[in-house]
């Protein structure tokens, strides 16, 4: 089937906004909005973000999931996706009318419209990418920046269940957390809510908490102190190390953010009314560094803190 043939087909009926024109232009109209829209877009290759072997149902639902949590990072709601495929000739059309169905059902899950993008001929391997735009709930986007010394630091829901389901499909072993590993399962659209409303600065977790801490903080011009057994751990963590293991991998597309100290009962409060698990791991701090403690005792850190795209030498996968 021809490029204009997989879209009449299979994305043309997913695009109902008007400003979509049914993907018969090379562009689209945006939708009008009272406030700030922000944008975001993420990628995800074959052999890299994901197997061969994975059901496209769950890259479809994780390419619109590590969309949204950026988006609801920033305090806003989810509105218009651009879907950029790339699609091998080894792959049935069935799998792609099963890509296309999956997809269809989580953007209509997060009230997303689809209003265009492009569709090619990979020579060799899946390539997925979404640009998706959001509306935001206050006058400007939550930033990385914009925290400052005594904010504290929280965390929605738990880290480390992707890890855990990697490492258990790698044993060949069953686990729960095996579908976290396909599937992120992220915060609903109460947490951008709760972020609009508290977040000094915010990010979504993807490359590990570590690793992204310090991105925050650096961004805000702030250190960081963390307390690494104060977070909520997927099956907790019984030692340092294992903790360690489960702050520095990723995949985990929680939201990080701090907000001014004197906010927590608030905080907690809004939190639970609005349906959003979260748990105060740290602080920012004047100057610049993070400090890990473990059961009050000061960590010696890893000399990697997290996933690190196109570091040399870094291994070519991560599914």
């Amino acid at each position: 089937m021809s490029e204009r043939g997989w879209i009449e087909r299979y994305f043309a009926p997913l695009a109902r906004a008007p400003g979509a024109a049914r993907l018969s232009d090379d562009t689209a109209e945006l939708s009008r909005q009272a406030g700030p829209v922000v944008i975001t877009t993420d990628a995800m290759i074959e052999g890299v973000h994901f197997l061969a072997s994975d059901p496209v149902e769950s890259l479809a639902r994780k390419l619109v999931r590590v969309n949204v949590s950026d988006i609801l990072s920033s305090g806003a709601l989810p509105l218009e996706a651009l879907l950029v495929l790339g699609w091998p000739s080894d792959r049935t059309e069935a799998n792609l009318a099963a890509f296309a169905g999956a997809l269809g059902a989580e953007l209509e899950a997060w009230g997303i419209s689809l209003i265009g993008g492009d569709t090619v001929s990979a020579p060799s391997g899946l390539f997925l990418s979404l640009t998706l735009t959001g509306a935001c709930i206050a006058d400007a986007p939550v930033r990385r920046g914009g925290a400052a010394p005594g904010d504290e630091l929280w965390i929605t829901s738990e880290i480390g269940g992707a890890r855990r389901g990697f490492l258990a499909r790698a044993a060949g072993q069953q686990s729960p957390h095996i579908s976290q590993l396909l599937e992120p399962v992220i915060p609903g659209p109460g947490a951008a809510r709760l972020l609009a409303a508290h977040a000094s600065a915010a990010m979504d977790v993807s490359d590990g908490l570590l690793g992204d801490l310090v991105s925050l903080a650096r961004a805000s011009g702030c250190g960081a102190q963390l307390a690494l057994d104060d977070v909520a751990f997927a099956d907790q963590a019984a030692t340092l190390d294992e903790a360690l293991d489960l702050a520095t991998w990723g995949d985990d597309y929680q939201l990080l953010f701090a907000a001014p100290a004197g906010s927590r009962e608030r905080l907690e409060t809004d939190a639970l009314s609005c349906g959003v698990r979260i748990s105060r791991i740290g602080r920012l701090t004047a100057g610049s560094g993070l400090g890990v403690t473990w059961l009050g005792a000061r960590v010696n850190l890893p000399e990697t803190l997290g996933f690190e795209h196109g570091r040399i030498g870094a291994s070519p996968t991560r599914p």
